[in-house]
């Protein structure tokens, strides 16, 4: 699967992808050591792990990620404060017949931000409320569209801006199996 292949249906929803390179943690297979040596993924090339001196780090995995979506929690409930952290385990259906594949983050009154694993990246979904299949039925007449309409875009550059605190660079989809890289160095707010 590519980075770019979960993909959001909503007329006013949008996403960006975290690359496993920024999240996935190696350490150097050393029994002997005092410390455990970790890198990123990003660092390491194709020869340093096909050798076996460096191994995935579940724990390490788990911790970063952990990391990068708490800092963007903190900074996204700053800059909207409209918008609170949910119950830990909380999922949102993946279309009709779509499994529950859409762990909630963060929700205000119109929409959800959720996680779901796209195999070679973490997909940061911006959802509408309403237009999402909860307990197997659509959750809204669509009362909230004009709303949503209207704070779609500021929320969507809000998730850009905070990511790119934490991350040196996301993916943002754009068509079919395709996507762009946004780096912070070189994004113009």
């Amino acid at each position: 699967m590519g980075r770019g292949n979960v993909c959001v249906s909503g007329k006013y929803e949008g996403l960006y992808y975290i690359d496993n390179d920024d999240i996935h943690v190696y350490r150097r297979d050393d029994p002997f050591a005092d410390e455990p040596e970790t890198t990123l993924l990003k660092e390491l090339g194709s020869a340093d792990i096909n050798t076996g001196k460096w191994i995935y780090d579940e724990v390490g995995t788990t911790e970063e990620e952990g990391d990068i979506l708490e800092c963007f929690i903190d900074s996204f409930t700053r800059m909207f404060p409209s918008f609170q952290r949910t119950e830990k385990y909380r999922w949102v259906r993946n279309g009709w017949y779509g499994d529950f594949c859409r762990r909630v983050i963060m929700e205000n009154g119109l929409f959800y931000i959720a996680i779901e694993d796209n195999e070679w990246s973490l997909a940061v979904e911006l959802l509408q409320k309403g237009n999402t299949y909860e307990d197997g039925y659509l959750s809204d007449d669509g009362r909230l569209e004009g709303l949503q309409a209207k704070h779609f875009q500021r929320y969507l550059d809000g998730m850009k801006l905070c990511l790119l605190e934490r991350v040196p660079s996301i993916g943002a989809r754009t068509g079919a199996w395709t996507h762009g890289v946004i780096r912070r160095d070189t994004y113009d707010q």
